[in-house]
């Protein structure tokens, strides 16, 4: 038994009174479950206030290990807006998000609910950096978002995508996630960049 929507408008309110209060949440244990329970089951226009909070902090966020979880739900539940100004956050903080473990399942997630058109541009973005590449395509949270660029990219831009991690292929063998990068690169590839 979930509580309605209009039932859980006090804690919404709670939370949006105060400045700083959703993204402190976000960044908490416990916080950053109520903020994804709230954007599971309320409607976007009920968590507009939450959003516009968790998308001006969308960085640091991504970069948090709870922050980036409640992200993820913002980026499924959320408006079409949202995943837009998300995407946006992906492409232009794509470093920074990538640097810790967990920023690979971020951008997963972006990666998967985005709409076509970003999701093109955030892989543009992670193939033009191959540190990027090689890091997502090594970790347990990034390979799958690793394996969603490479997808994603088409023609000349794969194979150059495919070739820059294919320079990398003992490191990329060497882990277990990583090894399913050389197997899409085999299968994708022919053999011609191997």
């Amino acid at each position: 038994n979930t509580m309605q929507p209009e039932s859980l408008q006090f804690i919404i309110d709670e939370l949006t009174q105060q400045d700083g209060s959703v993204v402190r949440a976000a960044k908490h244990r416990f916080g950053s479950r109520i903020l994804r329970h709230l954007l599971k089951v309320c409607p976007p226009h009920q968590f507009s206030k939450i959003a516009a909070s968790l998308l001006e902090q969308a960085e640091k966020l991504a970069c948090h290990s709870f922050g980036n979880l409640v992200l993820q739900c913002l980026m499924k539940f959320g408006t079409e807006r949202h995943r837009y100004q998300l995407a946006r956050c992906v492409e232009q903080s794509l470093t920074s998000i990538c640097r810790l473990g967990f920023g690979g399942a971020f951008i997963e997630t972006t990666m998967t609910y985005a709409a076509s058109e970003d999701q093109l541009w955030i892989a543009r973005a992670c193939a033009q950096d191959a540190k990027v590449m090689l890091a997502l395509s090594k970790t347990k949270l990034g390979h799958k978002g690793a394996l969603l660029v490479l997808d994603t990219l088409q023609g000349e831009e794969r194979r150059r995508a495919c070739a820059n991690l294919t320079q990398h292929l003992e490191n990329l063998r060497s882990s277990t996630c990583g090894a399913h990068v050389v197997q899409f690169l085999e299968k994708e590839c022919d053999g011609s960049c191997l």
